[in-house]
């Protein structure tokens, strides 16, 4: 009997992007993040804390809308999940102030062209990252361009089949004759969303 309690449908069920080393990782090493689907519709912002052995994220109500900090060592975070062939089905959780940076900017050019893309998720391709200071000391922001927009891929749906190519996925053509979605995309305001 399988429980199906992993989500992957590839080589990882997690990623992560390494500042120090200006590179993105799994648990197989480092690796080449290639243009992938981003599920807008589940981001979850909230407190996270991360120490040697120990991961914790107490997820806010509502998106962006910060509860009581457990601790003083809990940091704002997020999790998101990314897809293609690749890599499958993988979450993308941080709390530092460089990836925080870089998922609100994604966030919000996303939300942005939403409008005239109802009921699709964004297909995303990373362009490198960016040195920022950071307080007293610097970090690396990892930057994202929306390059196109398809239909919720199978392997983002509860039954986990299918396969979804973002290669192939239609460039974003903003269409004014489509009417607005009947409920807009939400929207943060900047200095809740990773404050």
């Amino acid at each position: 009997m399988n429980l199906n309690l992993s989500n992957s449908g590839g080589t990882g069920n997690y990623i992560r992007f390494s500042p120090q080393a200006n590179a993105w990782s799994n648990q197989d090493g480092e690796f080449a993040l290639e243009k992938f689907v981003f599920d807008i519709d589940n981001v979850q912002t909230g407190w996270m804390l991360i120490a040697v052995g120990v991961f914790e994220f107490n997820a806010d109500d509502s998106l962006g809308r910060k509860g009581a900090q457990p601790t003083p060592e809990h940091k704002r975070g997020f999790k998101v999940v990314f897809y293609n062939k690749t890599m499958g089905v993988a979450e993308w959780s941080a709390n530092g102030a460089g990836s925080n940076m870089g998922l609100e900017a994604l966030y919000k050019q996303a939300v942005a062209q939403r409008i005239a893309n109802p009921d699709k998720l964004p297909v995303v391709e990373y362009k490198g990252s960016r040195p920022e200071k950071v307080g007293k000391g610097s970090t690396r922001v990892p930057e994202f361009s929306v390059t196109g927009w398809v239909a919720r891929p199978a392997a983002l749906s509860d039954d986990n089949t299918g396969g979804f190519d973002p290669e192939v996925a239609a460039p974003t053509k903003p269409s004014p004759s489509k009417p607005a979605p009947s409920k807009p995309a939400p929207t943060v305001d900047d200095d809740e969303m990773f404050s």
